[in-house]
């Protein structure tokens, strides 16, 4: 720095100091004048002679507070970190060592390129990307891709195990995540190549951990109990405070104390130069249960929300629609006089997004309301004992939008993948309301429409796109004919077949059916734990035919044989105007007659 430089920052300083100078000399000048000089000096010199046992004091009980409490906080707090440095041979690993996706790994070679600073994707003005999620099952690979990209870009690696963020001491996870990223900012600059404001790679094992907050105070943090360091059990603040580290206001503000004293005395100006790059690689193998976790702690909720029944519930949806239905969940508990979102509000919500507003009929006749809730009961029955794999959620009697009722399940586990016999017990669901109508009430009702017509749809998906018929042969329906006469048949055998075994269940589980039924017409909504249990009651009571139901094989004919048949009179290859597989799409015909619409949700089924 030259002189004249100097002089410079030495004006500034005293000009950016001129108050608290003024301040100093003031309670200076009134010390001197009510003490002396010879006073002042007396006590200063007093004070210094005193100054070895005061510190020695204070030292002693700062050392006793800290033993006592800090150092049980600590131990009982500490997370499980590694940290490995460029100049560490611990991780001696590269691209070439990693088996896996050819296209992660192709995404994760340009992020290396990225994180060390590429000169020309910052001049297009791109942004530094702040982290990534990796998700999998145990034993993928998360981890070694990791460490494999800390390698690759030669840059500083801290590997935490995210559950041990969870402290049984309030604010201390918080405290930590800090902590965290205080310390890879520091190896960031202590690495940082030439020209660059450096980077550090922050791996979080298992991060959907510390985002699984089931408490019941606002916020969605667990409420603790008062100790001798305050409060117990706050747990819920570190994925709010890692979210904030990464991206807010905090990457624009100096973090080293240094500097800011600095600033503070007009030692340093201008602003602040570019803050090094923490990014945060998470690893989990539960990403839907991470981003209900995230939305969920910003809402009041009691102990009924469950993130990973909800998790399963929002198979298929976007983040968009998990925080509509979480804030909507709010909504309904405050119209019921509720601060806290439950489950049962969180189920509501999704109706009220999917099917429609709840409509109740308050001046619905008894016959009416029997025959919904034997209708909806036979859904109920079939999604029960044919598909044990998934989970019901709820059924209800409750109008909302066109339907008078509602039986809806979800997948405990996402399907990628849909088998025959899966396609088969969906029919055989659709059809149950018609069967129990007919053995039970004995009557059709028009509420079966819309059944039969999903019904319908699936079979004909089954034979004519799907090939799992009696042929392989694919025989989507044209746009002026409709489906080959062949196809139609044999959807109409299908549907025969499946009709008769959902009867054959009902009439095995009956005694299922009246007790679902019956408790429809007493409560009107059942939730998925209501349900388990009255079924659960009704086979106590009903030992004898409470054993599984066995389905018998579908067997369909062939097109040979139907065509040796001659059905109905007509050519063999004659084709007949059909519903569409798909109603509304340009080019195929619409179904005959009017019919009320189907809302379908993006993944959870629903039955009318």
């Amino acid at each position: 720095m030259t002189a004249r430089g100097i002089l410079t920052t030495t004006a500034f300083v005293l000009e950016h100091n001129k108050r608290r100078l003024l301040i100093l000399l003031g309670i200076a000048a009134l010390v001197l004048f009510f003490y002396g000089i010879r006073s002042v000096f007396e006590g200063l010199a007093a004070l210094v002679g005193q100054m070895p046992g005061l510190l020695i004091t204070l030292v002693f009980y700062a050392f006793a507070f800290i033993a006592q409490f800090g150092a049980l906080m600590w131990f009982l707090s500490r997370p499980r970190t590694y940290t490995v440095t460029p100049d560490d041979p611990q991780i001696g690993l590269s691209f070439n060592d990693y088996r896996g996706q050819p296209d992660l790994v192709d995404h994760a070679k340009t992020l290396v390129r990225i994180l060390g600073g590429v000169e020309r994707f910052k001049q297009a003005g791109g942004e530094m990307p702040k982290g990534m999620l990796l998700s999998g099952q145990p034993g993928t690979g998360k981890t070694f891709l990791a460490g494999v990209i800390a390698a690759e870009a030669r840059l500083p690696f801290i590997y935490i195990d995210a559950s041990s963020l969870r402290s049984m001491w309030m604010g201390v996870d918080a405290l930590v995540i800090i902590s965290l990223f205080r310390k890879a900012r520091g190896l960031a600059r202590k690495f940082a190549k030439a020209g660059t404001p450096g980077c550090c790679i922050l791996f979080m094992d298992e991060i959907d951990s510390i985002g699984m907050s089931r408490g019941g105070v606002q916020g969605g943090q667990q409420q603790g109990g008062m100790g001798p360091m305050g409060m117990f059990g706050g747990m819920g603040m570190s994925l709010n405070t890692l979210l904030n580290q990464m991206d807010s206001l905090n990457a624009h503000v100096e973090d080293r104390f240094k500097v800011r004293m600095a600033r503070w005395l007009g030692l340093v100006r201008g602003p602040v130069p570019p803050k090094p790059l923490v990014f945060v690689i998470g690893a989990t193998n539960r990403p839907d249960t991470l981003i209900i976790a995230h939305y969920l702690s910003k809402k009041a909720h009691d102990e009924t929300c469950d993130i990973d029944m909800m998790a399963q519930d929002s198979i298929g949806w976007t983040p968009i629609h998990i925080k509509t239905i979480i804030n909507e969940a709010l909504i309904v508990a405050h119209e019921d006089g509720r601060d806290k979102l439950s489950y049962k509000d969180w189920l509501s919500a999704a109706d009220m997004r999917f099917i429609g507003l709840k409509q109740p009929i308050h001046k619905m006749s008894a016959e009416d309301k029997r025959a919904v809730a034997y209708h909806e009961a036979g859904h109920a029955v079939a999604n029960y004992y044919l598909r044990p794999e998934d989970r019901m959620k709820k059924a209800s009697i409750i109008r909302r939008g066109e339907t008078l009722g509602v039986v809806s399940s979800s997948e405990r586990e996402e399907r990628h993948q849909v088998h025959a016999r899966q396609y088969e017990t969906d029919i055989m669901v659709s059809l149950g309301s018609r069967a129990v109508e007919e053995l039970i009430l004995g009557t059709k009702l028009q509420g079966a429409s819309s059944d039969l017509q999903q019904a319908t749809r699936a079979a004909l998906t089954y034979v004519a796109r799907l090939g799992m018929g009696s042929t392989l042969m694919v025989a989507p329906a044209n746009a002026v004919g409709g489906y080959p006469e062949t196809v139609l048949i044999m959807v109409d055998n299908m549907l025969q077949q499946l009709f008769e075994e959902t009867k054959r269940l009902m009439k095995e589980k009956e005694y299922a059916v009246h007790a679902v039924a019956g408790a429809l017409m007493q409560r009107e909504e059942l939730i998925g734990a209501e349900l388990d249990e009255i079924f659960k009651y009704a086979e106590e009571a009903n030992p004898e035919k409470a054993s599984p139901f066995v389905r018998k094989p579908l067997v369909l004919p062939t097109i040979e044989q139907l065509m040796k048949n001659g059905a109905n009179g007509h050519a063999p290859g004659m084709t007949i105007p059909l519903v569409s597989a798909e109603p509304g799409v340009p080019g195929q015909p619409p179904g005959p007659g009017p019919l009320p619409p189907i809302p379908v949700p993006p993944h959870p089924e629903t039955l009318t």
